[in-house]
């Protein structure tokens, strides 16, 4: 498994849990709870979870957009085609608890979003710029993004750590 789009794997599915209505209410799912996937073990029994990881994913690119723009940026929930192919045919071919590591409360999901985090002195409210997309994956990159989240949902603030296209 590449090791940054492992990061980003995990990110997107700590952010994606975290922003549910069980937890931090940004989105309108609740999929990645554990009452949440037992609902979506009746419709998908092989692959509740990532069926559950994909609708919140869907969720949060939705909210995102909406905030950023679509127009030369992208962000942790909409990425450039080519790695969006590779981020899901990772999630397909891994094991099920690659995504479920760290995501069966709201501690340990902000505990395991800290330790991904860089550390940094605040994290401004709304869509921020935060580096190239060439720079996607890479553990500086991963741990920026990590922070501002991590910040946002300590302080009940919406933060959307974005990347300008790499020209």
């Amino acid at each position: 498994m590449n090791n940054g789009y492992s990061r980003v794997l995990r990110l997107r599915t700590l952010v994606g849990f975290l922003g549910e209505t069980g937890n931090f209410k940004w989105w309108d799912t609740n999929f990645l709870s554990p009452t949440g996937r037992q609902f979506l073990a009746v419709i998908f029994p092989r692959t509740p979870l990532l069926a559950g990881f994909n609708a919140t994913v869907t969720a949060a690119k939705r909210l995102h957009d909406d905030r950023i723009g679509k127009g030369g940026v992208y962000h942790l929930f909409r990425l450039p085609t080519n790695l969006e192919e590779d981020l899901h045919k990772m999630a397909l071919s891994g094991e099920p608890d690659h995504l479920s590591t760290h995501i069966g409360s709201k501690e340990d999901a902000l505990d395991a979003l800290a330790e991904m985090s860089e550390s940094g002195g605040g994290s401004p409210e709304g869509p921020v710029q935060i580096g190239k997309t060439v720079d996607i994956g890479s553990e500086p990159m991963m741990g920026a993004i990590a922070y501002c989240y991590h910040h946002a949902f300590a302080n009940g603030t919406m933060c959307f750590p974005y990347l300008q296209e790499t020209a």
